[in-house]
């Protein structure tokens, strides 16, 4: 994560990334640089905004970042706790899912299924940097991230306000879409390498699989998400 010295300021880039953080009325957008030709992209924003070549991203940002001509400072936003989660929108776990493109990845699906946030522990996690925001391509303005001290505590807050949270195994002997998905839960996703923790499937209330054409199983974190997110949306429509 790039940041700015004696602020908690914090460099986005990428088009959709850098306009929907300044579409958000709760971002504040700090300084604003772009490309000569992505000056059409902002004229209608009413937001100030500074001319640069390329060598100031690559100065800024690195060499091989795809930044598109457009990156921004930003503030970061409100932090949400688990105290303000009370409706039956999907919440996703993510148990030590350290890869950032896996929890931009998981942002975007979110807001496009409907979940309300993604709950991270303190540690053997990503920070919400620029990686995450241009994966995400917009989501993070929509998708809070909480982080947590704890993950089986965290089930347990959950359970007692009602939530049931459903653990995802490829070795499960359910289903998904074979569980009754319209109440309030929780999709608690394991570690790319490692799945879900003992202690952390021991405290779920179900644990289930998704199903596949064959013998090859494996999912990536951010595939899983998407996958159960969807199943949830379309028993909640359907």
């Amino acid at each position: 994560m790039f940041k700015i010295k004696n602020t908690d300021a914090i460099w986005i880039y990428g088009k959709h990334a850098v306009i929907a953080a300044i579409k958000n009325p709760n971002r504040k957008v700090l300084k604003l640089f772009l490309l000569k030709q992505n000056e059409n992209l902002v004229n209608k924003l009413s937001v100030k905004f500074e001319i640069v070549d390329k060598s100031f991203f690559v100065n800024k940002l690195g060499a091989n970042i795809v930044h598109q001509g457009i990156a921004a400072l930003v503030k970061p936003l409100k932090h949400i706790f688990l105290e303000d989660l009370n409706n039956d929108t999907p919440l996703i776990v993510l148990d030590q899912v350290v890869d950032p493109q896996n929890v931009g990845s998981i942002m975007r699906a979110s807001a496009v299924f409907g979940a309300k946030a993604i709950i991270l522990p303190e540690v053997n996690s990503p920070d919400l940097n620029a990686t995450i925001f241009k994966i995400a391509s917009g989501a993070a303005e929509i998708i809070p991230i909480i982080k947590v001290k704890n993950i089986v505590q965290t089930l347990k807050t959950l359970q007692k306000k009602g939530y049931w949270c459903i653990g995802l195994d490829e070795h499960a002997n359910k289903y998904l879409h074979e569980l009754d998905l319209k109440d309030k839960l929780v999709i608690v996703i394991g570690s790319e390498g490692m799945g879900l923790r003992r202690l952390t499937c021991e405290h779920c209330d179900f644990i289930s699989k998704l199903p596949s054409y064959n013998e090859f199983t494996t999912l990536n974190a951010s595939q899983a998400a998407t996958v159960s997110l969807y199943e949830v949306l379309r028993q909640k429509v359907g």
